[in-house]
């Protein structure tokens, strides 16, 4: 049983990585990513934020599934009601619990605590878990997937930008945004070529 239920929560992480990267594949948290890939230091900490929120808002949000038997036939902006409610009192009980934790990084998580919480990836976490109907554990492991996807795009993209600024072969119109905004393209292409979805046929292609 132990064996089997970790085995399906490495199943989850790894499609929340691989599979289905969230950041790459379905546009989610691009903008925090990119964001976070320009500050070195800060960088794996905010994805750390990223992976705390997207956890615990699977966890709770799945278990009120469970506490609430009327919860699945709730209609849709009744559950964006109840998840976005869920992420305001653990975005306010984690600005309380830091503001009188006495930590090194104190200052950095309280100030980017609001773009950890209210991004579009933390925000689709519980709606995409109850779309596959996880149960707990599985929720948990797609949560910490998709942390670890944030983390993994914000390195390629770090790396990607560094390269970027070191090549001189660039036009001057393309330096900067537009040069990184290509490579996260191009890297968005090779990422959905993991879902096996068809970019150019006929069925949903461009």
């Amino acid at each position: 049983m132990i064996r089997e239920t970790l085995l399906s929560m490495f199943n989850a992480s790894l499609y929340a990585v691989f599979l289905y990267n969230f950041i790459f594949s379905g546009g989610l948290g691009t903008t925090e990513v990119i964001r976070a890939a320009k500050k070195n230091g800060g960088m794996l900490a905010f994805a750390g934020l990223i992976s705390f929120f997207s956890m615990l808002t699977s966890a709770v949000s799945r278990l009120l599934t469970i506490w609430i038997p009327s919860f699945e036939t709730l209609s849709f902006a009744w559950r964006c009601l109840l998840f976005g409610g869920i992420l305001l009192v653990l975005y306010l009980l984690t600005g309380v619990a830091l503001a009188f934790l006495k930590i090194r990084a104190q200052v950095f998580l309280l100030k980017y605590l609001g773009m950890a919480v209210l991004n579009t990836l933390v925000m689709a976490i519980p709606f995409l878990n109850f779309q596959r109907s996880h149960d707990l554990p599985r929720a948990l492991a797609f949560g910490l997937g998709a942390g670890i996807a944030f983390a993994g795009a914000s390195l390629l993209i770090n790396s990607g930008m560094h390269k970027l600024q070191q090549n001189k072969s660039i036009p001057v119109m393309f330096t900067g945004v537009p040069a990184t905004l290509i490579y996260t393209g191009l890297l968005a292409l090779a990422f959905t070529g993991f879902t096996g979805a068809s970019l150019f046929g006929a069925e949903g292609g461009i």
